[in-house]
């Protein structure tokens, strides 16, 4: 029995990562395109590499969308998104964060959520799809205390058997020292993430930027 699941199991994996079927726009081989929604910079952690908390004037601060252009901007996009990234800052900070990702699997998306579990109440109306993974993310590195590691671990307790989960923990020591500061030096804005980023006010002024740091370098696209 084992080796079925095991079996079962690596062919999701390989589906996933590989061919995006999308019945409803009858691209029945055709991979797509994926992009990584920041729906928010809003954040409880403020994580000290964060570019999100940026305090200079130099870098750019963005409002937020609704979920209605939000919807726009999926339906008007020149091609099919086959998969998408939810992310922030912190999704669950969005009080609409659930029902969108709902619209989104019922138009036939693949969705990716992820979250620091702050308030996994908020993704409970979330229906269960094979469509839809939750990778909740601890990022160590900040100087996590025991009650920000411990509301964590609650949160993915609440949904581990809900959804998905592919748990993503990121130890001390992955990007640096997190006594030391080595703010957005050269080497932090060297870009190694290929994926478009929607930024929070995308769906407004069209813009979109190459890389997770790249809505932040200076506003530029």
């Amino acid at each position: 029995m084992y080796k079925v699941v095991n079996f079962i199991n690596k062919y999701i994996r390989l589906y996933w990562t590989t061919l995006r079927i999308n019945k409803k726009k009858g691209n029945w081989f055709t991979r797509g395109a994926d992009i990584v929604f920041v729906l928010t910079t809003r954040c409880n952690l403020h994580c000290d590499y964060c570019p999100m908390f940026l305090d200079s004037p130099k870098y750019p601060k963005f409002d937020e969308c609704t979920i209605e252009e939000w919807k726009t901007f999926v339906e008007d996009y020149p091609e099919w998104l086959s998969q998408i990234y939810i992310s922030g800052g912190e999704p669950s900070l969005i009080p609409w964060v659930s029902e969108f990702i709902n619209w989104l699997i019922e138009r036939g998306h693949h969705v990716i959520l992820f979250t620091n579990l702050h308030k996994p109440e908020t993704f409970l109306t979330i229906k269960r799809h094979w469509r839809f993974v939750c990778k909740p993310t601890l990022h160590e590195d900040c100087g996590i205390d025991k009650v920000k590691r411990d509301k964590f671990l609650n949160g993915l307790e609440t949904l581990r058997d809900k959804f998905r989960i592919i748990f993503q923990e990121l130890g001390k020591g992955k990007y640096f020292d997190s006594d030391k500061k080595p703010f957005y030096n050269d080497e932090f804005w060297y870009n190694t993430d290929t994926h478009l980023h929607a930024m929070p006010d995308s769906p407004r002024t069209g813009k979109l930027y190459e890389g997770c740091v790249a809505g932040y370098r200076d506003g530029k696209p």
